[in-house]
C-alpha cells in the first residue's frame, strides 16, 4: 500500500466522498499484529533498549522510552547557537510559533528533522473571520456548544485552553488569512455536515481552507494547507529573519545546564545534523516543542493509546516529511525529551484521530446514515452520527468491520450529498450521486447488483440473517419509527425489492494521528508531576496536552489546525514577547 495519499483521495467527503478521513481500503492489511495492550511489560534490567518496550527496575515499572539516555556530554557538542526562542519542528504550529515570536521582536531559530515545511490536510477552524463575515456566516456561539462538548469529553480536558482559543481565534485566523492573501493565496469556508443547531452532532461552520486556483473550489480545496505552509516557510525566513535549520534532529533538552537534567530551567536543546554533529541551541526565553505526534512509536501507543495499536504500521521507516498517511506519523521525539527532563503526562486519556478507509457517507465528517450491519448481518447502532464516533463503535465490533447496504432510491431521498473538500453550499446532484456509485469513483469498493441477496453474498454476509435485518429495517421505515436505535424518521430510507439496483460496501476504521502528550497550562507551559511549571519549556501543535480526550469527533472541523497549530501558538508568541510568562 502506498504511504502517499493526496487530500482528495484521503479526505473524501460524504455520499460520494468518504466523510471524515479517508484512505486506501487495504489499510487493515498494513496493520501488524499488536502485542497485548494493558499494563507496562514485566520488569527487565536497566540495559533494555529504548525501543523495545521492556521496563527497567527502578523501584517502579516504566517503559523504556520513559528512561532518559545518558546525557550528551559538553565535549561532544561542536557548536553553540543562541536566540531568544528556539522552536523545534517545521509544521504549521512550529512556523506559527516562530512567526508570532519574531513579529513581536524576539530572535528565533527554528530547527527541524524535516527537509522543509510539513503540512497535512487543509481545514483550519476559526470561530469567526473576515471571510465568514463576507459570506454572511454566523459566529459560533460557545455558550451551549462548548457545554455540549464538555459533556462529550466527559470533562477530561482543560476548559481554559478551549475558551482561550475561542477568544483569540478571530484575530489569529484573520492574521493568517492576511499572510496568505499577500502571497496570492485565497481563503474560503469548507462544507460541513447538515445538522441542526442543538443536535449533539452539530458542527459549526468554521473550517477555513486555502486555495489558489478557482477550479479548486470544486472538490479539492481541502488540499490547500501546503500553500500556506510554503508561504509561512518563506515568510518567517525572508520577511522576519528567522534562522531555519533543516535535517537537524533534536535529541535532548538541557535543564539546569545539564542534558536531560531534572531541575531548574530548560534553556537549550541539543540537536544532531545529517552528519551526526551536535549543536546546542540555547533559547534565553523559551524552547518551544512542536515535533508532532507519537503514533509511530509502538511502545508509546501501547501505553497511551492501546485501542489503536492494531491500526498502526510500525514497520515503515519514520519520515519526517510525511504528509497524509493512515497508520501512524511521528515517533514522539519531543514527548520523550520532555519526559526525560521531568515533564508529566497529561491526566486525561489521549485523543486518537480515527478515519475511514472506505465508506460512502452522506455528508462531510459523517457516517453512512443508511442501513449498516456487522458480520452477522445484525444492525448494531444508530448510523446517524459523526464519523469519529462511528469509527469507535465499529472498532469495538468483533471483526472491526461494518457493512453498508442501500438501494438506488437513496440517491434522491437521502440528500443533500456533500463533500468534505467542497465549499459551503455545494452538493452533488442525484444523477451525479448515482454515477459516482456506479463507477465507484472514489474507490470505496462499492459492489452493485440487481438484487439485495447478490449484494449480501458479495459482501460475504449471511444471506438469511442479513435479509431478516433488512426486512425489519424496512418495516421501521414504513412505520416512520426506529424502535431499535431511534434514528430520526428522515434517515429511515427503505431497501425493498423495488428500490434497486442495490449497492454495498465494507468498512473498517483507520488511524491518522494521536493528539496530546505532556501536561501544560493554558499558556502552553509544560508541567511536572506536581503541576508546577518547568520554566522555559512550551508545547505547540499535536504536543499540546489536555486539549482533547478520547476520540477526535470532527464536531469542530479543523480544530487541531485552527486551535493547536494556529491560535494557541500565535498567542504564545505574543505572551513570550510581552514578558508576562517570565
Amino acid at each position: 500500500m502506498s504511504a502517499e495519499l493526496n487530500r482528495r483521495s484521503f479526505l473524501k467527503g460524504a455520499g460520494i466522498t468518504a466523510a471524515g478521513i479517508a484512505a486506501a481500503s487495504a489499510l487493515a492489511a498494513c496493520a501488524k499484529d499488536p502485542e497485548p495492550a494493558g499494563d507496562a511489560p514485566a520488569a527487565a534490567d536497566t540495559d533494555a533498549p529504548a525501543s523495545t518496550g521492556a521496563a527497567v527496575n527502578t523501584g517502579e515499572q516504566k517503559w523504556a522510552f520513559e528512561i532518559a539516555p545518558e546525557g550528551i556530554a559538553d565535549d561532544a557538542i561542536a557548536a553553540i547557537e543562541e536566540a531568544d526562542v528556539i522552536v523545534v519542528g517545521c509544521g504549521m504550529s512550529g512556523m506559527v510559533s516562530a512567526a508570532s515570536c519574531a513579529e513581536n521582536g524576539l530572535s528565533v531559530i527554528l530547527i527541524s528533522a524535516s527537509t522543509g515545511p510539513v503540512s497535512r490536510g487543509g481545514s483550519n477552524n476559526g470561530v469567526y473571520s473576515k471571510v465568514m463575515e463576507d459570506l454572511g456566516l454566523p459566529r459560533m456561539d460557545p455558550t451551549w456548544f462548548y457545554r455540549m462538548q464538555y459533556a462529550a469529553n466527559g470533562g477530561n480536558f482543560k476548559p481554559a485552553l478551549w475558551y482561550k482559543f475561542y477568544n483569540n481565534s478571530e484575530e489569529a485566523i484573520n492574521w493568517i488569512i492576511d499572510i496568505a492573501a499577500a502571497a496570492g493565496i485565497k481563503t474560503t469556508i469548507e462544507s460541513g455536515p447538515v445538522y441542526k443547531e442543538g443536535d449533539p452532532m452539530y458542527t459549526p461552520t468554521a473550517a477555513h481552507a486555502f486555495y489558489v486556483d478557482d477550479a479548486e473550489l470544486k472538490g479539492s480545496i481541502g488540499n490547500g494547507e501546503g500553500y500556506i505552509a510554503a508561504e509561512m516557510f518563506r515568510y518567517i525566513q525572508e520577511d522576519l529573519g528567522v534562522k531555519v535549520v533543516l535535517e537537524t534532529k533534536a535529541e535532548q533538552l538541557v535543564r539546569g545546564g545539564v542534558a536531560n537534567g531534572t531541575t531548574g530551567r530548560v534553556d537549550a536543546v541539543i540537536a544532531a545534523d545529517a552528519s551526526g554533529t551536535y549543536t546546542k541551541y540555547v533559547g534565553t526565553k523559551a524552547i518551544i516543542m512542536a515535533t508532532g505526534d507519537f503514533s509511530h512509536d509502538k511502545d508509546m501507543m501501547m501505553k497511551y493509546c492501546p485501542q489503536a495499536v492494531e491500526l498502526c504500521d510500525f514497520t515503515t521507516p519514520v519520515n519526517y516529511d510525511q504528509g497524509i498517511w493512515m497508520g501512524g506519523l511521528m515517533p514522539g521525539d519531543g514527548h520523550k525529551m520532555e519526559l526525560w527532563v521531568g515533564a508529566a503526562w497529561q491526566k486525561a486519556p489521549n485523543n486518537i484521530m480515527l478515519g475511514r478507509p472506505n465508506l460512502p457517507g452522506d455528508q462531510p465528517y459523517t457516517n453512512h446514515t443508511g442501513f449498516m450491519c456487522d458480520y452477522q448481518g445484525q444492525r448494531f447502532f444508530n448510523e446517524d452520527v459523526l464519523g469519529g464516533f462511528a469509527c469507535v463503535t465499529i472498532q469495538n465490533l468483533p471483526t472491526k468491520t461494518a457493512y453498508c447496504i442501500w438501494g438506488q432510491n437513496r440517491a434522491s431521498q437521502a440528500g443533500p450529498f456533500g463533500a468534505i473538500n467542497w465549499t459551503q453550499g455545494e452538493y452533488f446532484t442525484t444523477e451525479q450521486v448515482i454515477e459516482r456509485w456506479d463507477t465507484d469513483a472514489d474507490g470505496f469498493g462499492i459492489v452493485k447488483f440487481d438484487t439485495r441477496e447478490e449484494v449480501i453474498e458479495a459482501l460475504g454476509l449471511p444471506v438469511d440473517a442479513t435479509m431478516a435485518s433488512i426486512e425489519r429495517y424496512n418495516q421501521m421505515c414504513a412505520n416512520g419509527v426506529d424502535t431499535d436505535f431511534y434514528k430520526t424518521a428522515d434517515k429511515l430510507i427503505s431497501i425493498t425489492e423495488n428500490d434497486g439496483p442495490f449497492y454495498g460496501a465494507a468498512f473498517s476504521p483507520g488511524f491518522l494521528t494521536s493528539l496530546g502528550g505532556c501536561r501544560n497550562d493554558e499558556h502552553l507551559r509544560v508541567l511536572d508531576e506536581n503541576d508546577q511549571v518547568i520554566e522555559g519549556l512550551y508545547n505547540a501543535g499535536c504536543m499540546i496536552g489536555n486539549f482533547y480526550c478520547g476520540t477526535y469527533t470532527f464536531a469542530m472541523e479543523g480544530m487541531n489546525y485552527g486551535a493547536c497549530c494556529i491560535t494557541l501558538p500565535y498567542c504564545l508568541g505574543k505572551e513570550l514577547a510581552s514578558g508576562e510568562l517570565d
